[in-house]
């Protein structure tokens, strides 16, 4: 399927006062003469970017990432976000071992720079620090302020404070516009490369989170300057988290996943698919993302005249049904169905179908909001047996985000003109999507327009969770408990919605722990944020244990 070389990245013996060490080898990279060809320098840049695959869970992590959102939850314990935590500490220390190795790099590629093409060296060096600002970007988001190093230390340098969170953005935001210049032209998701869109797509959205509006949207007028020759809006948005657009030029910029590669498989599929396609089901959508879906006549549930709380699914955003499994669809070749009395289902994959037992109802580990998330759950995996060794490539970033990113910073920044109805409505009205255009000019109303669609558009791709810390709702919609649908009925009236499309279940009855959800929405989780320490997360405890000039953010 992939033609990718994976490495692990070298271990490099930096001092020795043995002499027999501090000979140069013959048959193998030194520390001393490394980097001094182009097969060298491209075996240390494939190995930065191998070291952005970090699975969590299951998934990449910016996927598991949404279950600590509204939008969806999952079986296992809640995560407690102290010091101690093992993602916590994994993820702060791959990101900084990705940055490692881009400084290693940096600081020692001239030594090939006589033996190497100069377009392809200016290109290498480019890649790496678009990578090295793709690690702080993630940092700075999760963290807030950390230590910004820009080249190799040696331990007595080890020592570090941290650098504020404007000092680390404005360093991300100079990299990818300087580094931009010697990026690739042309944009091929084939060879995961970083390309000129990628990082001005990335400059837009660092902008964008902090808001440094006119930087936002002067980064993605750049990529939208690029729509038809380097991008495009596909046309088929369910495919675009399947293999079949797995390279579609809406893709601005991908992980590239390999069985093999990673310290623990990509099981996407497992742990998000359905029980009757052979899934563990762990990571599930909530209730409260199922509802905050538009009718077709662009109005939310409830104040669309379409819906009807009966058939809930009926008359809705199409971008419902391509991101999440509900009653009634088809899933994986099977009737998906979670109606509690609903023991048996049809199993499409046998001619003729076949009536078989339904363990998205009678497995105890089944769905337990109802539905299942349809993104980056590929039937092949199925078909072929892979279910828990998936090669579907993460997308980090893509047009579609861009061009909302642009609406955003533009509405935000006061200069709403046509270009920003336009840029929302490219969204909205690609061909499988087709809902009606936003025509309000007013600022608040457009503003809650453009977050909505970010959660319609973007849900389940790594993006909810900043977006609610950026607007300032995690304290709202995080201390919310997460629901799911009555197990042998729906509610007789719509919840309300609010500007933000989170629902309002006041006039809905919601099963107390323990208590029957058979007529009363299940109470799946509930969920906290404090407001005094969430929005940054803890300083891992070994890093403190460390580094005696590191503080633990407040509240930790």
């Amino acid at each position: 399927m992939k033609n990718y070389i994976y490495i692990f990245f070298i271990t490099f013996l930096l001092s020795s006062c043995n002499t027999y060490l501090d000979r140069i080898p013959l048959d193998k990279p030194s520390d001393v003469s490394f980097l001094s060809n182009q097969t060298e320098l491209d075996m240390a840049v494939t190995g930065i970017y191998n070291n952005l695959i970090f699975i969590n869970s299951g998934m990449q992590f910016q996927l598991w990432t949404e279950t600590i959102t509204d939008i969806a939850t999952e079986r296992s314990t809640p995560v407690d976000m102290d010091a101690q935590n093992a993602f916590v500490i994994g993820l702060w220390r791959n990101l900084y071992v990705g940055i490692a190795r881009c400084n290693y790099v940096l600081a020692n590629m001239e030594r090939g720079k006589d033996n190497i093409d100069a377009t392809i060296y200016n290109q290498r060096k480019a890649e790496v620090r678009f990578l090295r600002a793709l690690n702080y970007h993630y940092l700075v988001e999760y963290w807030g302020g950390v230590p910004l190093v820009t080249k190799p230390l040696p331990i007595a340098e080890s020592q570090l404070s941290k650098n504020s969170k404007e000092e680390v953005v404005s360093f991300i935001m100079r990299e990818l516009d300087e580094c931009a210049n010697d990026l690739l032209e042309k944009n091929d998701p084939k060879l995961g490369r970083a390309s000129k869109g990628a990082a001005w797509a990335l400059l837009s959205r660092v902008a964008l989170y902090n808001a440094r509006w006119d930087d936002a949207i002067s980064a993605s007028t750049k990529v939208m300057n690029l729509e038809g020759t380097q991008y495009i809006l596909d046309n088929n948005y369910q495919d675009l988290f399947q293999y079949a657009k797995e390279y579609s030029k809406e893709r601005i910029f991908s992980v590239l996943l390999k069985v093999g590669v990673g310290a623990s498989p990509n099981s996407t599929y497992q742990s998000c698919g359905s029980r009757n396609a052979g899934a563990f089901t762990s990571k599930v959508p909530t209730q409260q993302l199922v509802d905050s879906y538009e009718c077709i006549d662009g109005l939310q549930i409830d104040k669309s005249p379409l819906f009807d709380p009966k058939l809930p699914f009926k008359n809705r955003d199409p971008r419902l049904g391509y991101s999440i499994g509900y009653s009634g669809s088809i899933y994986c070749g099977y009737q998906f169905e979670t109606h509690g009395d609903s023991l048996s289902c049809w199993n499409y994959n046998t001619t003729p179908a076949t009536r078989v037992a339904n363990n998205d109802v009678l497995n105890a580990f089944a769905t337990f909001t109802g539905y299942c998330f349809r993104k980056y759950v590929d039937y092949i995996d199925f078909i072929n047996g892979n279910t828990g060794r998936n090669e579907l490539d993460f997308c980090i970033i893509r047009y579609a985000e861009v061009l909302l990113n642009y609406a955003e910073a533009k509405i935000k920044a006061g200069k709403i003109d046509q270009s920003v109805l336009v840029a929302i409505n490219k969204v909205r009205q690609r061909p499988s999507v087709n809902m009606p255009p936003i025509t309000t000019t007013d600022q608040a109303k457009l503003f809650s327009a453009v977050c909505r669609e970010r959660k319609y558009e973007l849900a389940f791709e790594g993006t909810r969770y900043f977006d609610i810390l950026r607007w300032k709702i995690a304290e709202t919609v995080r201390n919310m408990p997460a629901l799911g649908r009555m197990r042998k009925s729906y509610p007789s009236v719509a919840p309300t919605l609010d500007e933000w499309g989170s629902p309002d279940y006041s006039k809905i009855p919601v099963a107390a722990p323990g208590e029957s959800s058979d007529f009363k929405l299940r109470l799946v989780r509930a969920t906290t944020f404090a407001p005094a320490k969430n929005y940054v997360w803890p300083i891992p405890a070994t890093e403190l244990q460390t580094n005696l000039k590191m503080v633990q953010n407040p509240g930790y």
